[in-house]
């Protein structure tokens, strides 16, 4: 649904979308620098994985609405205002731009049970300094 400059190794503030909001119209496009504006309307917890942690999902908390301003590849500004799922995209890569992976966001059982889904995944770090605390 969206990809993160970062997660790829390219060390720039970019992500490129396609994604669907809850109507099931198809967002289309990227943001160069997003900066979140607003987040907010009710919190839902819905389902949520990421292509960093293959395999690894969770019901996530997040706002039913966000906007997000920045600019496009050509330097155009650009306001990208979604709601439902599409603000669950828009909102998800921002925090990976930021660092942050929807884990960071659960608490809990919820939590405990992503972090140990990750330790057990074949594609887990096998201790030391890359190793996932519970």
């Amino acid at each position: 649904m969206g990809l993160a400059a970062n997660q790829i190794g390219v060390g720039l503030r970019v992500f490129v979308f396609d994604c669907p909001d809850d109507e099931d119209h198809r967002h289309l496009g990227h943001v160069v620098n997003p900066r979140p504006v607003a987040a907010d309307g009710v919190t839902v917890r819905g389902p949520e994985g990421c292509l960093s942690l293959p395999g690894v999902e969770a019901g996530t908390p997040r706002h039913d609405h966000a906007v997000i301003e920045g600019v496009t590849m050509t330097g155009e500004p650009v306001r990208i205002e979604g709601t439902g799922f599409f603000a669950r995209c828009l909102q998800h890569e921002c925090d990976h731009l930021d660092g942050g992976l929807f884990i960071d966001r659960l608490t809990g059982l919820r939590r405990r049970r992503a972090l140990r889904a990750i330790r057990r995944a074949p594609w887990a770090p096998t201790g030391g300094a890359g190793a996932v605390e519970a």
